[in-house]
């Protein structure tokens, strides 16, 4: 009944998104507003044809009971990091680009980034996302079809002055704005690290009214007691009990600084602030460190290391417990294109939660699938398959999550992508994604096909309503030596390009540095660039 009663709060968003669709375009040719047009580009506005839908089965993932509805509850869509929504998105008809530099939301309007990672759909049909930059931080409410901002709530920030480079504090920023969730009750749960070291969760909700609606702060749990000023509470994740996984990311050694190991943690929100709400389990190898979030289902949590992938639970004291773990192959060096030398992947879970999978760090790297059960299985067989990926490539390298839907992964490769925030360049990266299919008796893979043409370091999303698998990507215009940006689609079945529309040029702006792409309730793409946010939909 209570999820019923969600999906019935987001259709009112989705009437609410039709009425407001007439002030679109007036929005989008705001020249206050929108990202500054880049260089002139040689190459096409649009490529392909519009798509017919061609449905696949919905993606698997159960509702969370306590989560808002799939799939706009996480960053890659819900607590198995699917990337998979059961909603249409466009299908490339006469496509409309519209964009804002979220000007109204900055610190400071002259940023050289204003990324949105985060984004969700409220009752009230407002979209809430989390933004970041080198000098920002921030969560904005604003309207989805206009992109007219509302209010923002500006996060704790670390700047520049304060790391080692440009890149760094980016980063750094860039944790406060990823690992959320957003609950049944239309809470933003967010970790941050205010400005004197202390580790905090953050709850922030829509409040104010119809005509004058404000981004609020609705709680804070200082979690120094148990976290100190030199690690990182990082991901947060919802189990159903109620209970808030997270994750100390760790440090490596350094010249003034001894390793800081990584951790596993639980949170008890109704014990706080008493000792016994927070309960962790400390990694005491120093290369198992955490770069990527968790994924959390019914009866597990899973979370992968610079190592090794892990299952854990509670033990008999409510602390995180290791029921599996599993060492995965690593050349043992950090490849162009990954933020750590290890897995570069969130876990997904997929198969009904019989499997999860991420890639490894092997040369060439694989896909790995493994069982999920709690069984005690040796190595080989708790590993369905290793998939070698991206062999006709220079490299193959990820990091960000596979996209998982059923029996089905899609990868794609990040290999040789350096953005230089510090000269404003971008590297050439390696083109590819590649779907892998886990044989229906679950002995082993298949690699149903290859796409070498597309370049992109975006979380793509699949939809299960149109068949298309959405990204963005980009392509070098040489005559005019400028980088060109693309909303594009490819077939889910073929791996085929279907449509490609122009977003923009000029990566100074529309270069999308990692994020996820949403597909939001009313049918139109959205992904954060360093200028701001971009969206695109369907003109009928």
């Amino acid at each position: 009944m209570k999820t019923s009663i969600l999906f019935r709060c987001l259709a009112v968003f989705v009437i609410g998104a039709l009425i407001l669709g007439t002030r679109l375009m007036a929005y989008a040719d705001d020249p206050d507003t929108s990202i500054e047009p880049g260089p002139e580009t040689v190459l096409p506005d649009y490529i392909g044809a519009p798509a017919k839908p061609h449905p696949s089965p919905n993606s698997g993932v159960p509702q969370h009971p306590l989560l808002w509805p799939n799939p706009f509850n996480m960053v890659h869509m819900d607590p198995w990091n699917s990337d998979v929504v059961d909603i249409p998105g466009p299908l490339g008809r006469d496509p409309i680009v519209f964009n804002s530099s979220l000007v109204d939301a900055r610190r400071n309007p002259d940023s050289i980034e204003f990324q949105c990672v985060f984004m969700t759909y409220t009752s009230h049909g407002r979209m809430i996302t989390s933004c970041f930059g080198v000098d920002e931080a921030s969560v904005v409410l604003l309207n989805p079809e206009t992109l007219e901002v509302y209010d923002f709530y500006e996060l704790p920030l670390v700047p520049p002055d304060n790391t080692v480079s440009l890149f760094n504090a980016q980063g750094l920023n860039g944790l406060s704005a990823s690992y959320i969730y957003f609950d049944k009750n239309e809470r933003m749960f967010n970790a941050v690290k205010d400005e004197e070291g202390k580790n905090k969760i953050i709850v922030l909700a829509e409040g104010g009214s119809d005509a004058s609606p404000t981004l609020d702060l609705k709680q804070t749990y200082d979690m120094s007691k148990w976290i100190s000023t030199n690690n990182r509470l990082t991901g947060l994740a919802l189990d159903w009990e109620g209970r808030i996984w997270f994750y100390l990311s760790g440090y490596p050694a350094t010249s003034t600084s001894p390793v800081i190991p990584g951790a596993v943690g639980v949170f008890y929100p109704e014990l706080y602030p008493n000792d016994s709400a927070v309960r962790l389990y400390e990694f005491q190898d120093p290369e198992e460190l955490i770069r990527n979030s968790m994924a959390i289902t019914k009866t597990g949590v899973y979370v992968v290391t610079m190592k090794k992938m892990y299952r854990f639970r509670l033990d008999a004291e409510g602390a995180p417990q290791i029921v599996w773990e599993a060492e995965y192959d690593n050349a043992g060096y950090m490849k162009p294109g990954q933020y750590n030398a290890g897995s570069g992947t969130t876990p997904t879970i997929l198969g009904e939660g019989k499997y999860v999978a991420i890639t490894d760090n092997a040369d060439p790297m694989q896909v790995v699938v493994y069982r999920t059960t709690e069984a005690d299985l040796p190595p080989e067989k708790r590993v369905v398959c290793e998939v070698p990926v991206f062999e006709n490539a220079a490299g193959g390298a990820l990091d960000n999550s596979l996209l998982g839907s059923r029996l089905s992964l899609i990868v794609e490769n990040n290999y040789g992508y350096v953005y230089d925030m510090e000269n404003m360049t971008v590297t050439e990266s390696e083109p590819g994604f590649e779907r892998i299919d886990i044989d229906p008796n679950g002995r082993g893979c298949t690699k149903v096909w290859v796409n070498d043409d597309v370049i992109s370091t975006t979380s793509a999303k699949l939809s299960t309503r149109t068949g298309l698998i959405y990204t963005y990507s980009r392509k070098y215009d040489d005559q005019n030596q400028v980088w060109t940006h693309y909303w594009t689609a490819l077939d889910f079945r073929t791996g085929e390009v279907v449509w490609e529309k122009l977003a923009g040029t000029g990566h100074e702006k529309f270069e999308a540095f990692w994020p996820a792409l949403y597909i939001g309730p009313n049918e139109t793409l959205y992904v954060g660039v360093l200028g701001g946010l971009a969206a695109m939909r369907d003109a009928k």
